[in-house]
């Protein structure tokens, strides 16, 4: 599903019930991989969670975000290069 339709369909205009941080936690796919879904997390009234978290490849910073649907299951994600203009 694209990350923008995700966030309007199950995030926009819910309510937060709760937020923390997830450690790396084994999740099958529904096409038979794994995702270890980890970062700081907000959890809406509806049971689905916001979860972001960053890292880097190499010198560049990116940040990655998912929507997990209530058992867990990344149902969206986008990866974004955090780099400034004058760092390229």
């Amino acid at each position: 599903m694209i990350f923008d339709n995700a966030f309007n369909l199950f995030i926009l205009n819910q309510t937060v019930t709760g937020w923390g941080f997830q450690q790396p936690t084994g999740i099958r796919l529904p096409n038979g991989f794994l995702a270890y879904p980890c970062g700081y997390f907000t959890e809406y009234q509806n049971g689905y969670k916001l979860i972001i978290s960053g890292a880097s490849l190499g010198l560049t910073p990116i940040q990655e975000v998912m929507i997990l649907n209530p058992k867990g299951i990344p149902v969206a994600r986008d990866t974004k290069d955090i780099r400034t203009a004058s760092e390229d």
